[in-house]
């Protein structure tokens, strides 16, 4: 084995980096003198110099940008990591617990980070001075991939910076890049709002338990938005929460009156009323007549 110097043995990679390109490269079926040789530092508990590392990406990105993203979602799949990250809720968790890490992996290369609501842009930047390579390059940003799509749940759309030109997407910039890769875009679609649901939708929602007790806010995270968003909606029909819920639990009373022979009591009950005396109070403001005078009415007719 090559003698290295002391230079080379600051400038190595965490073991878990190099163990997923040799998962990778193994699974693709590459077997070279490079893999042999990281292979037996892994299995020894020695250090894998930071070049080898690249040699081992560039065999990987020979494969394509899939081989890549295999590699990148093996890392992550790793015990120790995937605890850390199902930890992040958002992407600024993200970011920042990757800051505190990233020494730990590669102390060659880092990154810079600039995060808005909808767009992640990377660069990848010489930290002790050789500039990396596109596939180590392009190997951290199929980290950043996976560990974004892990925590959002959202497939980013890619872009990289190839030779300072923006906008090649990954499997164009391995056939392309010629000198270097300065860093990449992740990108999210921005979410449509829901619309402002109609007092149709939350009286369907209600009709379903009219006796259970509501309230707006539980109402409104149930049709999946903010209670102010079913506000604002039940406005723009001229109608409110509570009016919506009274409709709702008449129109189950007057179900039940119409077509069961139940005591008023128990009608009252299963339509969300307090009592007998609520029901009767509510249904004659409504309609103009008692249950019980409508229930007469029936029969005479």
């Amino acid at each position: 084995m090559p003698r290295r110097t002391p230079a080379d043995m600051a400038r190595t990679v965490h073991p878990a980096l190099a163990g997923a390109a040799l998962h990778t490269l193994a699974a693709l079926g590459t077997t070279t003198d490079l893999t042999t040789l990281a292979a037996d530092l892994l299995a020894t508990g020695e250090p894998v110099p930071e070049q080898l590392h690249a040699r081992l990406l560039d065999a990987l990105a020979a494969h394509g940008w899939p081989a890549l993203l295999a590699a990148a979602e093996h890392l992550l799949s790793t015990d120790p990591l995937r605890a850390d990250l199902a930890a992040c809720a958002t992407l600024t968790d993200l970011l920042d617990h990757a800051a505190a890490l990233e020494g730990w992996f590669h102390v060659g290369h880092e990154t810079q980070h600039s995060l808005t609501a909808d767009r992640l842009t990377v660069h990848h930047v010489p930290a002790l001075g050789r500039t990396p390579t596109p596939a180590e390059s392009l190997f951290v940003c199929a980290v950043h991939v996976t560990a974004a799509t892990t925590v959002t749940g959202r497939n980013p759309h890619v872009l990289v910076t190839v030779d300072g030109v923006p906008g090649s997407s990954p499997d164009v910039a391995l056939r392309t890049c010629t000198t270097r890769i300065d860093g990449w875009h992740l990108a999210w679609e921005r979410r449509r709002p829901r619309p402002r649901p109609t007092p149709l939708e939350l009286r369907a929602l209600l009709a379903r338990t009219p006796a259970h007790r509501w309230h707006l806010a539980e109402a409104a995270r149930d049709l999946g938005v903010a209670p102010r968003t079913l506000q604002r909606g039940l406005a723009e029909h001229g109608t409110t929460f509570q009016q919506e819920l009274l409709t709702v639990r008449l129109d189950a009373a007057g179900q039940l009156i119409s077509r069961t022979a139940l005591p008023l009591a128990e009608i009252a009950a299963a339509a969300g009323f307090t009592d007998h005396a609520h029901l009767t109070n509510r249904f004659r403001t409504r309609f103009g007549r008692t249950p019980s005078a409508a229930r007469r009415n029936l029969r005479v007719s």
